[in-house]
């Protein structure tokens, strides 16, 4: 080895120094980086540990027990529910007879709010609908005009239009005479008819034939008159049926009980008159004609008016508008008095009688109802766990407000709207609490789902099921290794033998109580053999041996240096239904961002 003398490396150290300091400010600070690097690189060299900590086994012993598939999560309690009231009017604030706690029930009054303004709009729009009204009135009688009615029963004698003659109000469209009913005027002595009343019987004689009719008195005069002979009479209206052979002008004399007329008298007929139009317009029918007979209401004539469809339907807007107004103006006066939109407990009340109300704070949230009679909180569950909620399973709850106490609970609804975030979607559960004492709106609660249980089963650490449901034994002689499923030889092929080279996988087998392999990658410890089990529901710590072990039997656990676990039980870990080697369903137990119960949840 070839020796520097002190003072070569003393030259050689100034002049690195003075090639340093030569060097531009650029390629300095690059040369103290790399320096800092080497620098950083050395410590980390000299300060790890030069052996790596050797992993630890531990064993244990195949243990009867429970085993339970739990989803568990979070959620804020709150009431079933829950309404903010609000104003949607303005004004003062009258009356507000509640305070925060009382117990409401729905349709209570919790506000009376001042309006006098609406209610005077309020008049001016009846009166509006009055006026509407009585124009629809007006507009639909002068419509009915139209139809040229008979007020009377009798028989038309002359008609005087035809159809599509133009008439306007007066116009005379028949004469109408009551042939049936005849009114025979009679005097009577002044004194002899003060026993004369009406609805007195008479006894008709006609002057022409001394035929008799029967007739009721229908009037008698309140005056006196002096006839031409130099009496003074009243005089006596007696009405008679015409039997068809008397006519107007024909005489005739009474006697009424035994007071007879003084005089003869000539027969009316009760009825004569004449159906005019009432408004104008043009006949498009003529339903009566001379000689026909007509009852009380007929239409003899109907006339057409080319504004009438318009008129009747302007007078209908304008009554219909009214109408409207009126119901809106009603419809905003039942906001001025604000009831309990729903039975409940009075949680806040922000807003107080002498407040007013405008148009800056009209939305405010006046008080807070909410119904405490059930309360509820959701949860969030992993898309893979959701499949196993139902309504109606039980559900444990807890709250970090009431320790050590537990409530209990049920699934009241399942939501199938997801909601997806950094690729995991997770699904949203409605939990009811029953007999929530102690519970209030707001608190944080925890929650456990027993979605499938096992009692009294075998039972083994989970960190001991390996690879294709293997499990290392201890052995003690009474039976030979279970191989794998991979190295069982085929049909017609020699089973490999200890020592010998398997012509399946070329893997080989260790003497008993000698150190061999089992499967790719997969070393059975010293003192341990194989065995192949059938698992069932698994937790966090256990999982459940169906068949391959019996109660007792002492298995290998391996146990990590550094964090305790194996990468087995990392695999498992993965769970939400990912099967373990011969098929060990290992379900997830994530849900709401919390994992208890199952073995590690699900890992993305």
């Amino acid at each position: 080895m070839k020796y520097m003398q002190i003072s070569d490396i003393t030259g050689k150290i100034k002049k690195g120094g003075q090639s340093f300091k030569a060097m531009p400010r650029k390629k300095k600070i690059i040369f103290i980086s790399i320096a800092a690097l080497l620098l950083v690189a050395i410590m980390l060299l000299l300060l790890s540990p030069s052996e790596k900590v050797q992993p630890k086994n531990t064993t244990a012993q195949v243990t009867r027990g429970d085993v339970s598939v739990i989803i568990s999560g979070t959620g804020t309690i709150k009431p079933i529910d829950e309404y903010q009231v609000t104003s949607l009017v303005k004004g003062e604030i009258l009356e507000a007879t509640f305070e925060e706690g009382d117990m409401v029930e729905k349709g209570d009054l919790l506000y009376q709010i001042d309006s006098s303004d609406l209610e005077n709009t309020l008049e001016k729009a009846q009166l509006s609908l009055e006026r509407s009204q009585l124009s629809y009135n007006q507009t639909m009688d002068d419509l009915d005009k139209l139809n040229v009615k008979s007020k009377y029963s009798g028989t038309i004698t002359e008609t005087y239009v035809k159809v599509g003659d133009s008439v306007n109000n007066g116009t005379k469209i028949a004469d109408l005479i009551d042939l049936k009913t005849l009114v025979l005027k009679l005097p009577f002595n002044a004194v002899d008819a003060e026993s004369v009343h009406e609805g007195d019987r008479a006894q008709v004689m006609l002057t022409n034939s001394f035929y008799t009719l029967e007739g009721t008195v229908t009037r008698v005069a309140t005056g006196n008159l002096i006839s031409a002979d130099g009496n003074t009479v009243r005089t006596v209206e007696i009405e008679v049926q015409n039997p068809g052979a008397v006519s107007k002008g024909d005489m005739a004399t009474a006697i009424v009980g035994d007071v007879a007329c003084n005089s003869p008298g000539t027969f009316e007929y009760k009825l004569e008159t004449t159906i005019t139009a009432e408004t104008s317009g043009k006949i498009v029918a003529m339903h009566y004609g001379k000689g026909d007979l007509v009852s009380v209401g007929n239409i003899v004539a109907k006339l057409e008016s080319a504004n009438s469809d318009n008129t009747r339907r302007s007078s209908q807007i304008s009554l219909r508008d009214a109408q409207l107004s009126i119901d809106n103006y009603n419809k905003q006066l039942e906001n001025y008095q604000i009831t309990a939109p729903i039975s409940g407990t009075v949680l806040k009340k922000t807003s107080k009688a002498g407040d007013t109300l405008d148009n800056t704070n009209s939305s405010t949230v006046m008080a807070v109802i909410a119904d405490m009679s059930t309360i509820i909180f959701e949860m969030s569950v992993d898309e893979l766990d959701i499949s196993k909620i139902k309504v109606g399973q039980r559900v444990s709850v807890t709250a970090d407000a009431m320790e050590n106490k537990r409530y209990s609970g049920y699934v009241d609804y399942v939501s199938v709207v997801g909601t997806t975030q950094n690729g995991v979607t997770t699904y949203p559960i409605t939990i009811v609490v029953e007999k929530p004492e102690g519970l209030i709106p707001g608190m944080n609660v925890s929650a456990e789902i027993v979605v499938d249980s096992r009692q009294d089963v075998l039972l083994v650490p989970v960190s001991a099921v390996n690879r294709g449901n293997i499990v290392f034994v201890k052995d003690d002689g009474k039976a030979t290794p279970q191989p794998a499923e991979e190295e069982k030889p085929q049909a017609g092929n020699k089973a490999p033998q200890p020592g010998e080279e398997s012509s399946q996988a070329g893997e080989k087998t260790s003497q008993a109580g000698n150190k061999g392999t089992m499967g790719k990658g997969m070393t059975v410890p010293d003192g341990f053999r194989a065995v192949r089990v059938e698992t069932g529901l698994n937790d966090s710590n256990f999982v459940e041996i169906i068949s391959g072990l019996s109660e007792g039997d002492e298995v290998y656990v391996p146990v990590s240096a550094g964090s305790g676990t194996n990468t087995m039980s990392g695999m498992m870990g993965m769970g939400g239904g990912m099967p373990m080697g011969g098929g060990m369903p290992m379900a997830g137990g994530m849900s709401g961002g919390r994992t208890t119960g199952m073995t590690g949840g699900r890992q993305r």
